[in-house]
C-alpha cells in the first residue's frame, strides 16, 4: 500500500527482531510509518535499514528505551507527542522469558517481567487509547501467549503476566469498540525465535511439522485478526489441540515436570 499518512505511525515495542520485526513489516505493508522501540540500539539500526529498504516511501523511526523502567510508558508517550507522531497502531510486543522456579530467581527479574508484560503495556494502552478514542480510530495489538491459559511450573511469572495482558485486552476491547478502536490479543504457541534458546535443528523440525510457527506467520494472522476486530487470536490450529490437552493433563504429570525441573 502506498497511501501512507504523514506522521501516522504503527508503534511496535520489541520491534527490532523476531515477532516484533515481523509485526513492523506487516503494519508497514498496511501503509503505516513505523516506530520501533527496544533496548537494543544495534538491532534498532539493523531493523531500520531493513525496513527502509523494503518501504522507501515510509518513515522508519527507532527509539532506544528500557520498557521495564517505572515511567517508561509516560516517557514514550511524551516522546511521540513532542515529535508529533500520531500513533494509530499500538503493538505491545516486547517480552522476556526464563525457565525456573519463581522463588529461586531474583525478585528483580520477576519485577522486570511484570513491568514489561503488564504495567508498561497497560499504561501504553491507556495513554494511546485515550488519543485513539478521541480520534475514533485506531488499533491495539497486545502480544500474549498460549501459556496465559495454563498453570505450569518453571514459567509461573511468565504465564501469570501473559494472563493479565490477555484479560486486560479483552476488557478494553469492549470499552473501546464503540469508539472505532479495535483491540486484539494474540496468543501464539511456540514461535521460531531465540526466546526459548532451542537448538536451530530442533526449531526447524518443529516448524516442519507445524508445532512451531515462524514470526511472519504469527504477524500476518495477528494483524489480520486485529484489522477484522477480533478480540483474541490463537494462531495455528494445532495450538487449540495442545490447549485442550493441557486442560486434560493429569496432576501427576505436572508433578513429574516439577520434580525434574524445579
Amino acid at each position: 500500500m502506498n497511501n501512507t499518512k504523514k506522521n501516522t505511525f504503527a508503534l511496535v515495542t520489541g520491534g527490532s527482531s523476531g515477532i516484533g520485526l515481523a509485526y513492523a513489516e506487516e503494519w508497514a505493508r498496511q501503509g503505516y510509518n513505523i516506530l520501533i522501540v527496544s533496548n537494543r540500539e544495534d538491532l534498532n539500526e539493523e531493523a531500520k535499514k531493513s525496513l527502509q529498504a523494503m518501504f522507501p516511501e515510509q518513515q522508519i523511526v527507532t527509539r532506544y528505551q528500557d520498557l521495564t523502567a517505572e515511567n517508561a510508558a509516560q516517557e514514550l508517550f511524551d516522546f511521540c507527542e513532542s515529535e508529533n507522531l500520531i500513533i494509530e497502531v499500538l503493538v505491545n510486543n516486547a517480552g522476556m522469558f526464563y525457565f525456573g522456579a519463581a522463588v529461586d530467581k531474583p525478585m528483580a527479574l520477576s519485577h522486570k517481567m511484570t513491568m514489561l508484560h503488564c504495567t508498561t503495556p497497560a499504561n501504553l494502552c491507556v495513554l494511546f487509547g485515550q488519543k485513539m478514542k478521541e480520534r475514533r480510530c485506531g488499533y491495539i495489538l497486545n502480544a500474549s501467549s498460549i501459556t496465559a491459559f495454563m498453570s505450569f511450573p518453571t514459567i509461573a511469572v511468565y504465564q501469570a503476566s501473559k494472563s493479565y495482558l490477555l484479560k486486560f485486552s479483552k476488557g478494553i476491547h469492549y470499552e473501546l469498540s464503540h469508539y472505532g478502536v479495535k483491540v486484539c490479543c494474540v496468543c501464539p504457541g511456540a514461535v521460531d525465535t531465540d526466546l526459548y534458546n532451542l537448538p536451530v535443528k530442533m526449531r526447524k523440525r518443529l516448524c516442519a511439522i507445524g508445532v512451531m510457527l515462524k514470526p511472519e506467520q504469527i504477524a500476518k494472522r495477528g494483524v489480520r485478526a486485529t484489522l477484522h476486530g477480533r478480540k483474541m487470536k490463537i494462531p495455528g490450529a494445532i495450538n487449540y489441540f495442545f490447549l485442550f490437552l493441557c486442560f486434560l493433563l493429569p496432576g501427576f504429570v505436572i508433578d513429574l515436570v516439577k520434580k525434574k525441573f524445579v
